[in-house]
């Protein structure tokens, strides 16, 4: 079940500052939130967590070589696959 949550509460989830939630609602940047009245806003945690989930970077292949001599090694000579 979700909770409401206090913008101190994600805050320290997501090891950032409470002005930084700040300035990511005024720029529509950070997780989803709600505004009570005229100055209190909430989070509801499912949403900090699919917004969290929606940050994730699929990892950029490295292919690393190494050269020990100076003449052209087999991996040097081989034609590599593009990597999608």
């Amino acid at each position: 079940m979700s909770r409401i949550i206090t913008p101190s509460e994600v805050a320290q989830q997501l090891d950032v500052s409470e002005s930084d939630l700040s300035f990511w609602r005024d720029n529509a940047l950070g997780p989803r939130w709600i505004k009570l009245g005229k100055s209190t806003i909430r989070y509801v945690d499912s949403a900090v967590h699919d917004w969290l989930i929606g940050q994730l970077k699929e990892p950029t292949p490295v292919l690393t070589v190494e050269v020990r001599n100076e003449s052209e090694s087999a991996l040097q000579r081989e034609t590599l696959p593009d990597v999608d």
